[in-house]
């Protein structure tokens, strides 16, 4: 059974690793020991370059809580909205562009913040949208899954709700049978994805994608169990 699995990565580097170990997604973010920043234009367009597999960007402007200002949201649609309109002509021709963009926003009370995200998937435009771990730290978690999906949002990046997958898996298949049920965002499973624990994850949870931020240990044969 082959497992769809992103990785993220910091640069094109990264990203060409990735891509050679059978990674099927980079998603590119800076500042990783800060749990992700938004990266430069720069290393968007080289790691667009770089690869062949898609590219999705973080977007989150500083390190801490996902309760952002109005200047710090007007900040980030800024970027989703410029990222957006990013283009290379790689070495072989192509012309890239980024795949979708990774945000979340949450309430000081710890629900999702639905008003700044309807801003932030305004400026992405027909970009895909997916909302990223600040799910695992909100209030009442099937209640924001529910926000979400009604927002339109693509994926939803998640440990279910716990600080690892492995520990949150009785809600990751309760969110993946909602998903499955009503079309709603693909359940990206994230938090101590390792080529060890994917297959009995993905028999616990009916999950068919993965997140890792590791590099080490990854190989083709890895991804794909029989």
């Amino acid at each position: 059974m082959f497992f769809f699995l992103e990785c993220c990565c910091q640069n094109a580097a990264d990203a060409r690793r990735a891509e050679a170990a059978g990674a099927s997604r980079i998603e590119l973010c800076e500042q990783l020991p800060l749990d992700g920043l938004t990266p430069t234009d720069e290393n968007i367009l080289a790691t667009l370059a770089a690869v062949r597999i898609p590219v999705n960007v973080l977007v989150r402007c500083r390190a801490g809580s996902f309760v952002y200002s109005r200047e710090e949201v007007d900040a980030m649609a800024h970027d989703v909205e410029r990222i957006r309109q990013l283009t290379v002509v790689a070495p072989d021709g192509d012309v890239r562009r980024v795949n979708a963009v990774v945000v979340g926003a949450l309430m000081p009370e710890g629900d999702v913040d639905c008003e700044t995200m309807r801003q932030f998937i305004g400026a992405a435009g027909a970009l895909p949208v997916t909302f990223h771990r600040a799910f695992d730290v909100c209030r009442h978690p099937l209640q924001a899954y529910d926000d979400i999906a009604s927002l339109g949002i693509a994926r939803l990046l998640t440990s279910g709700h716990a600080l690892s997958a492995v520990e949150g898996c009785e809600l990751l298949a309760e969110l993946v049978a909602k998903s499955q049920h009503a079309a709603g965002p693909v359940i990206l499973v994230g938090g101590g994805i390792r080529p060890y624990n994917i297959a009995p994850l993905a028999a616990a949870t009916a999950a068919t994608e993965f997140h890792s931020s590791c590099l080490e240990g990854w190989e083709r044969k890895m991804i794909t169990e029989e």
